[in-house]
């Protein structure tokens, strides 16, 4: 056998035994990775549990109605808030037909600005 053909014999070899190296070692690199998405995907499932339960929690009626009267200040409506239909007319006014228009200002009124105007 020639030396030639020794060398590169060798060369292949050492190519060969380099290659397997890194592929091992890509291998455990990359189920590193997987582990590490593998646990993010878990805490991301944790926290996805949690909010749900929050949620849930937070939908009830009556954690809706503390909050209302403790954060917002609402209380239920009284007797004397409500008004039936026919009434409507006593409590809002009649209706009125058209859209509503304003007079035309007068020179008097250009003085005074426009957030004070109703």
């Amino acid at each position: 056998m020639s030396k030639r053909a020794f060398f590169f014999g060798l060369l292949v070899a050492a190519l060969l035994v380099f290659s397997l190296y890194r592929a091992k070692y890509g291998a455990k690199d990359t189920a590193a990775e997987l582990m590490a998405v593998e646990a993010q995907i878990e805490a991301a499932e944790k926290e996805k549990a949690l909010l749900e339960t929050e949620l849930a929690h937070m939908s009830r009626r009556d954690f809706i109605e503390e909050y209302a009267r403790k954060e917002l200040g609402m209380a239920p409506p009284k007797p004397d808030q409500m008004a039936s239909e026919e009434d409507l007319d006593q409590v809002v006014g009649p209706p009125v037909d058209g859209p509503v228009r304003r007079a035309a200002p007068q020179a008097d009124d250009k003085a005074v600005s426009p957030e004070a105007t109703p």
